[in-house]
């Protein structure tokens, strides 16, 4: 499957993504408050988040048509 190695990045950045926001949870919640700035990052954070996912279920709804040799 040729497409194993693209799941596979993705996944490893999920773990990422997962790993920085509960980092920043400990952050807000032991270290300091969230300002505005970190409000509007996380909209914008929340907002890709958002288009992500709506990418992803997309891409069930592709339709495998090969090409023409």
């Amino acid at each position: 499957m040729n497409t194993l190695a693209h799941h596979a990045a993705i996944a490893q950045n999920i773990a990422a993504i997962n790993s920085r926001v509960a980092a920043l949870a400990n952050s807000f919640a032991e270290l300091a408050p969230r300002n505005a700035a970190d409000e509007a990052l996380i909209d914008i954070f929340s907002a890709a988040a958002a288009d992500l996912l709506q990418s992803a279920q997309a891409l069930k709804q592709i339709a495998y048509v090969p090409s023409q040799p």
